[in-house]
């Protein structure tokens, strides 16, 4: 498995001990039988995990997406 990096925002835990992170699984989230990390699992800091959260429905790269639209 990765390690917590914030796949919106690039953050890593290892350079930024003061956040935290957490894994929201998304629609298009894939079971996998060996070791890695799956896809549609991915990691958000403090930051950007509530919206991702509610975005949880959608495929991964759709609220990543949706999630850059709106910050602008």
């Amino acid at each position: 498995m990765r390690p917590p990096i914030c796949d919106f925002c690039d953050r890593d835990c290892r350079e930024h001990p003061e956040l935290e992170f957490g894994l929201v699984s998304f629609r298009d989230r894939e079971q996998l039988e060996q070791p890695g990390h799956p896809e549609g699992l991915l990691w958000f800091c403090q930051d950007h995990l509530e919206r991702a959260r509610e975005l949880s429905h959608l495929d991964s790269h759709e609220a990543l997406t949706r999630m850059r639209e709106e910050e602008r």
